[in-house]
């Protein structure tokens, strides 16, 4: 998560007339949550390719509704959008920014394994190109069981192998804490069974986990020839490392302003500057 007081400052020119009233600190949770809902909802959102777009839903309900002990957030919601299978293809961290009252940030991250747009009265607000996650076998990963209640006991084993730790605005490196209880849970046709665990501080996401139960891809039927795969995404502009069984698995960097609107994590003050 973003909230240095340099990205304040760079960000504050997009915070325009045409959002209406805006939420702040003192006012209820319930009126913060209604303010959240109503400006995740204020995109246009759609998956593939330019020349076979699908539509995107917005998920209402935050997965999560957080705080954040190190870097002072005191109010956010986790909200998702899901494609026509119900599958979560990208997730927005939606909260006031510390020491003010009511300047709000949209963080979004790419859970899709395709190109995404989302659009703001009928521009661009963010529209990664590329893909946001890239999933690859588990090694030494049991095959799915054959129920839901014993594939999720799977998965909650297998994202424990995990280990997961930031550099706050490239300070010391801070170790995340998993939450066993997933985000989401999602089948579709290329998917027996998946579930989107998170490493947080405290309770604010930091780090996606994926992990899904897949049948082979030559032969998308052989349900009982399933393996676990697995792939990694940011929930922050700053520097992530991810362990495998205590060894290094995964990295990014610190992804300072500016931020490029194709890039498949992306935040700003909201409204969208044009």
């Amino acid at each position: 998560m973003a909230t240095a007081t340099t990205l304040v400052l760079l960000l504050l020119g997009s915070q325009v007339s045409d959002a209406g009233r805006i939420a702040s600190v003192s006012d209820s949770a319930d009126e913060r949550l209604a303010y959240m809902q109503k400006t995740g909802s204020s995109y246009q959102v759609t998956v593939g390719e330019k020349s076979s777009r699908q539509p995107v839903t917005f998920r209402s309900k935050p997965v999560l509704r957080f705080t954040n002990p190190v870097s002072g957030v005191v109010d956010g919601g986790l909200f998702v959008w899901e494609d026509n299978e119900k599958r979560p293809v990208a997730a927005a961290q939606i909260f006031i920014i510390p020491q003010t009252d009511d300047v709000w940030l949209h963080e979004f991250q790419s859970l899709s394994t395709r190109p995404l747009r989302f659009e703001y009265n009928g521009r661009a607000a963010w529209a990664p190109a590329e893909a946001g996650v890239s999933f690859k076998p588990i090694p030494a990963a049991a095959k799915p069981a054959a129920t839901e209640p014993a594939r999720l006991l799977q998965m909650r084993q297998l994202v424990r192998r995990f280990s997961a730790s930031d550099d706050f605005e490239g300070g010391d490196e801070d170790r995340l804490r998993l939450m066993t209880t997933p985000i989401a849970r999602y089948r579709d046709q290329t998917t027996i069974d998946g579930a989107v665990f998170v490493f947080a501080h405290g309770t604010d996401p930091e780090l996606f986990v994926i992990i899904e139960a897949r049948p082979p891809q030559d032969d998308q039927t052989a349900t009982s020839d399933a393996t676990w795969h697995v792939a990694l995404a940011p929930m922050t502009s700053y520097a992530l490392q991810a362990h495998l069984d205590g060894k290094p698995y995964w990295s990014v960097p610190w992804r300072q302003e500016p931020i490029p609107v194709t890039a498949t994590f992306k935040n700003f003050v909201f409204p969208p500057k044009h």
